[in-house]
């Protein structure tokens, strides 16, 4: 009887201080706020091609192989892709920027995991077959990695009054369609995106530091904007959309810029 007492009053015991001990929680991350980066054959036109070709040759069996090849590009290509996804799942970040496409990582060891990643990611495509057209990596990751190491903090800062204020008023990312429409939507919320940002960095950041912040994620902006406008007008004649022009522009005003405005026509005009 005593010895059954005591098992009841150890129970007892074991209860109370499991019910008062801390319980762990776990949040589950979010998806990151990256983009894969842009592939310069892309397999629609691969398979076009070679429905094309296949046509004149004597022997289908070459289009068959040639059709097989594609095919097994596109899935190396998705295993690429997959993985850089999956490795970005482990990268903290606040997907605060909206359109803007300089990583939104939260520390330094986000920084440089989302750097490895990256280039893992390039090295996988160039074995596939792909190239890259333009990595964001080189500006980031290479040429000012220690600039952006020093704007974390104003970015980590700045991030929830960035998702409160910006993503309301200008959307969320969205996937940039290679039209003269699609680019026009694309800068359009690019402006939006830079001119809330700004307002909201100069203001959270202490001293100049919201400035150099602002500054940085608008010189990747005009960078990244200029390449797609020289491959734009590379494949079409049509006109450079007013957005894109005004993001090139100081206070995004194209009486700022008429010089960057005639250099794009004249661009159209000689290809």
């Amino acid at each position: 009887m005593q010895l059954w007492l005591l098992m009841i009053l150890l129970v007892s015991v074991i209860d109370l201080v499991d019910s008062r001990l801390p319980r762990a929680r776990f949040r589950r991350r979010g998806p990151t706020g990256f983009s894969l980066a842009r592939i310069q054959k892309q397999y629609d036109d691969d398979y076009d091609s070679t429905e094309d070709s296949g046509s004149s040759r004597k022997s289908t069996v070459d289009g068959s192989r040639r059709r097989d090849e594609v095919v097994n590009d596109a899935k190396c290509l998705q295993k690429c892709n997959n993985q850089l996804n999956i490795g970005m799942d482990m990268v903290n970040a606040h997907m605060a920027f909206g359109s803007i496409d300089v990583p939104s990582v939260v520390e330094k060891r986000d920084l440089e995991m989302f750097c490895m990643l990256d280039y893992q990611h390039s090295q996988c495509i160039d074995e596939c077959g792909y190239s890259v057209q333009f990595n964001l990596r080189e500006y980031v990751c290479r040429n000012r990695f220690p600039e952006m190491l020093q704007h974390l903090p104003c970015y980590a800062r700045a991030a929830p009054a960035l998702i409160r204020h910006c993503r309301p008023r200008c959307g969320g990312y969205k996937a940039l369609v290679h039209t003269q429409d699609g680019y026009s939507q694309r800068c359009r919320q690019l402006l939006c995106d830079h001119t809330c940002s700004t307002y909201i960095l100069k203001r959270l950041c202490p001293d100049e530091t919201g400035i150099a912040a602002s500054n940085y994620l608008l010189e990747f902006t005009r960078l990244q904007v200029d390449y797609w406008m020289k491959d734009f007008t590379k494949q079409s004649k049509s006109r450079i959309p007013l957005t894109c022009r005004k993001v090139q522009c100081r206070d995004f005003k194209l009486a700022n810029c008429r010089s960057t405005a005639r250099r794009y026509r004249k661009r159209v005009v000689d290809n």
